[in-house]
């Protein structure tokens, strides 16, 4: 399941709006919490390597340099774009095999539009 996590806490103020939610599973949605042993989140800042993202900093017993880390499975236009160029290749692949096939059947080498018939041109 995927949870709409509040990148700043709305009952700290932060506002419900786009701008300050991110997509997070279940299980990592629960491990943001106060304390020392909960992981906090914030916004990149413009010069980072991900900026707008969410970074998640883990707990100090984890991660004793706190230092911030992106989890690319929750963003879209990620996996969009990664299920996007599996689609074409396939597609892709699909069409060169089809116009083998073609191409068997009517004598062709593959590129030439024409049948062999064994004259030359």
């Amino acid at each position: 399941m995927t949870a709409v996590h509040h990148i700043r806490e709305w009952n700290d103020g932060a506002g419900t709006d786009i701008t300050n939610e991110d997509l997070a599973c279940d299980a990592c949605h629960a491990l943001v919490k106060d304390g020392p042993t909960g992981w906090r989140t914030r916004t990149a800042p413009p010069e980072s390597e991900h900026p707008g993202r969410t970074e998640w900093i883990a707990p100090a017993h984890i991660d004793p340099d706190r230092q911030p880390r992106i989890n690319h499975r929750h963003h879209l236009d990620e996996l969009l774009a990664q299920a996007l160029q599996r689609a074409r290749a396939r597609r892709d692949a699909e069409l060169r095999r089809h116009r083998a096939q073609r191409n068997r059947h009517i004598g062709t080498e593959p590129g030439d539009d024409a049948p062999n018939d064994g004259d030359a041109p």
